[in-house]
């Protein structure tokens, strides 16, 4: 997980007249010290104009791709501030040893129109979760998915694993033991007790790691009743009034639930869904757009109704665009 690492620093820029502008920089370097290469780090410099005139910034120029500046505002007015935002990203500048890096940045100053800021960094390679992320499918009611999580300790370092805790009880972690150069492996487990719709979370690990003592990976799941659909979003470009989309949705029970459908409800206006049963436990939706449909952008949900207790709607999400005419 990127974690974002502010580093305060302190520009104060004390300019007289525009004829006699003097230009003093009270701090213009930056140590920030080990980074690893998956954390971006961001330093903030706060500029004072005490001039009498405003002072602008023509041009930002990094010393290389890794680092991005920007100042807000380009013209600061007199006993006005500023901000410089400096933004490193230190990923492939692994191993390098100590770096030193510049933002230049030119001003309306008539003596010194020219600002260089300093920082250093060293880069190095942290415990890091493999994959970064965890997306798993769609699960109906009572079903279970397992994935492979691996935390890859820092080259040449011991890493424990205190503690390990997800944010949702529709995930469980559980220990798989340990790999190759203290590889610690975990397998992570989602299942669908009684949820319906999409998860996002997180599984943090506490570390013994002094520069990373939490590492949070995050985690994905679509929770659904024992009724799907597919597609869940129906998407459309222009359609003339009185014709079909062309997506078919399929509603159907991977269980071979028998269902009807006695409702189908929707706020979408222009939009007619038909229902054609093709089974006793799945049938399709089509869409038509109305005669009398107003043209311009559509967006909504349609809402499938079954007779099977307790189980909840099927939701499919629209979005398309209504034609201005007449087929």
């Amino acid at each position: 997980m990127l974690k974002l690492i502010q580093v305060a620093a302190i520009l104060i820029l004390i300019l007289a007249s525009a004829a006699q502008a003097i230009v003093m920089v009270e701090v213009t370097e930056v140590d920030m010290g080990y980074a690893y290469r998956d954390e971006p780090r961001t330093m903030v410099f706060e500029l004072r104009n005490a001039a009498p005139d405003t002072l602008r910034i023509y041009s930002i120029e990094p010393s290389c791709d890794c680092t991005t500046a920007e100042v807000v505002p380009r013209a600061i007015g007199p006993n006005e501030t500023g901000r410089v935002l400096v933004f490193f990203d230190p990923m492939g500048y692994e191993g390098r040893g100590r770096m030193e890096e510049y933002i230049r940045f030119s001003t309306s100053d008539a003596q010194d129109s020219e600002i260089i800021l300093k920082f250093w960094v060293e880069v190095g390679i942290g415990p890091e979760p493999s994959p970064r992320a965890l997306q798993f499918g769609s699960l109906c009611r009572g079903e279970s998915d397992t994935l492979s999580l691996s935390i890859t300790p820092a080259p040449g370092k011991d890493l424990t694993i205190i503690d390990v805790r997800s944010d949702t009880v529709c995930v469980t972690v559980e220990r798989a033991g340990v790999g190759e150069a203290g590889r610690q492996d975990f397998r992570v487990i989602a299942c669908n007790v009684e949820g319906c719709g999409r998860v996002a979370t997180f599984i943090t690990f506490d570390t013994s790691d002094e520069l990373r003592p939490e590492l949070r990976v995050p985690v994905s799941v679509s929770l659904m009743g024992s009724i799907v659909a597919e597609p869940e979003v129906v998407a459309f470009g222009p359609t003339l009034p009185g014709g079909y989309v062309s997506q078919v949705v399929k509603i159907f029970s991977p269980r071979g639930m028998k269902f009807k459908v006695p409702e189908v409800t929707h706020s979408i206006e222009g939009i007619a869904p038909e229902v054609t049963m093709t089974g006793d436990a799945s049938c399709d939706l089509r869409l038509k757009i109305k005669e009398d449909a107003p043209p311009g952008q559509v967006n909504g949900s349609i809402s499938v109704e079954t007779d099977c207790p307790g189980e909840p709607p099927v939701v499919i999400k629209v979005n398309g665009y209504i034609r201005k005419g007449s087929r």
